[in-house]
């Protein structure tokens, strides 16, 4: 469980996030090739078959963290199924580009890692992997997020969210538990501030590129944030109430300006702050940044609270498998069900990287995640709740969380108020959508 904040960088949910610099640059240097035509049961036209060979697409065997793990899995299915798993391994940073290289030139044939999957799907060539995911438990809110024209293309094999992550100790000194409202959870901050001033309540992110966080507590007061059909809803009376209330912490002392994740988790470790957000690792980053023992010893996770009765949301987080569609498919589709349902391969990559396998029906045999504590917390508290953004489906997904953060920094600086800042932010991110859906 030793990654870096630079890994969980990496494997942001559903990757992909250079995937429209890695478009663009593909067609002004030329390198793009046509389209490949006839590929792929998800063009409806070569049907589904068994192959010797596949090809593995990812970075994760190029990653010590994961290698050992990874390769597992590979020999494990090879072994059972009597065929070859070719590695492909590129940097994560490339993982767009080379996708798009593979996909145009008719050359995609195999088992691909999540991250990059987004400029495949103009392309029409990857399988629908619906009928994989029945019965494993995987959260509707994450399969959501990978499903396009009612395919699943791609299968989670771990998933997680961005949720509060609290010091035990002081949350239940003054009540803060899980199913709090937003007003009650305020109430609970001004108490940790009475307590002791030189405390932040809740070191929330106020600082940019990681003011993504907004999305979460925006859905939480009712916005869509973006619909389905990639219509931007910033602006509505929802999504003001929230950006308003999370402005409210800041000016009373609450959370604390300029804080970027990273900063948070110092912070919090250090014993500075009560709460953060972050993903389930943050079991590991308490001991990297040297907490105390009785901060490792009872760090905890609590649903996000919610407004007027309405559902709880976290940003969901993690990764998948994809398959290309027609020659080979039907041997991907093994090699894919394998490395998700295997409770042998899910403990080794659970125990290499501290995120739960998505399939509930298989993180439940898992002894090390039962022993856990924090990461059940975290399962039942946050990742049930995980919910996967509209726009994590195309290729501009990190420039629309960047354009989001950049518009609530502003708000949140006093640069602009809260109605004009994000109806600005709605034109912004709407024109997004538009160029590239």
């Amino acid at each position: 469980m030793n990654l870096s904040n630079s890994q969980l960088s990496r494997r942001a949910f559903l990757g992909g996030g250079s995937a429209l610099a890695a478009f663009g640059l593909l067609a002004l240097t030329g390198c793009a090739t046509p389209t490949a035509t006839g590929v792929g049961t998800g063009a409806g036209v070569n049907a589904a078959t068994k192959a010797k060979t596949i090809n593995f697409y990812g970075n994760s065997l190029g990653e010590e963290a994961l290698k050992s793990a990874w390769q597992g899995i590979l020999d494990g299915f090879s072994k059972e199924a009597g065929v070859k798993v070719a590695p492909v391994i590129y940097p994560y940073d490339q993982a767009a580009t080379q996708l798009a290289l593979t996909g145009r030139s008719g050359k995609l044939l195999g088992v691909g890692q999540s991250g990059g999957w987004q400029v495949l799907t103009p392309m029409d060539v990857l399988a629908d992997l619906t009928d994989l995911a029945k019965g494993l438990g995987i959260p509707q809110g994450v399969l959501d997020s990978y499903t396009m024209d009612g395919k699943l293309l791609v299968l989670p094999l771990t998933a997680a969210g961005i949720g509060m992550i609290t010091n035990g100790e002081i949350a239940q000194s003054v009540g803060i538990k899980s199913g709090m409202s937003v007003e009650q959870f305020a109430t609970a901050l001004e108490k940790i501030k009475k307590q002791d001033s030189s405390l932040i309540p809740y070191a929330a992110v106020t600082k940019n590129p990681d003011l993504k966080d907004a999305v979460h507590w925006m859905w939480g007061f009712g916005s869509d944030v973006v619909t389905d059909d990639f219509t931007c809803t910033i602006g509505d009376a929802e999504s003001v109430k929230a950006i308003t209330w999370y402005k409210s912490l800041q000016d009373a002392g609450l959370t604390q300006t300029n804080v970027a994740r990273s900063d948070a988790r110092i912070l919090f470790a250090s014993g500075r702050a009560a709460i953060y957000d972050d993903a389930p690792l943050a079991s590991t980053f308490v001991k990297t940044n040297g907490a105390a023992q009785n901060i490792i010893d009872n760090i905890g996770a609590i649903s996000r609270p919610t407004s007027g009765g309405k559902d709880s949301f976290n940003r969901a987080w993690g990764s998948g498998l994809f398959a290309s569609a027609g020659e080979g498919e039907l041997t991907s589709r093994e090699f894919i069900s394998y490395a998700a349902t295997n409770v042998e391969a899910a403990t080794a990559l659970y125990e290499n990287s501290a995120v739960a396998p998505a399939a509930k029906s298989v993180a439940d045999q898992i002894p090390a995640l039962a022993a856990d504590k924090f990461q059940q917390a975290f399962r039942t508290e946050v990742s049930e709740h995980a919910r996967g953004a509209a726009w994590d489906r195309v290729a501009v997904t990190a420039q629309i969380d960047a354009a989001i953060g950049g518009g609530v920094a502003t708000i949140l600086a006093g640069q602009v108020d809260v109605q004009a800042g994000l109806n600005a932010l709605k034109k912004e991110v709407q024109g997004l959508l538009d160029s590239n859906t």
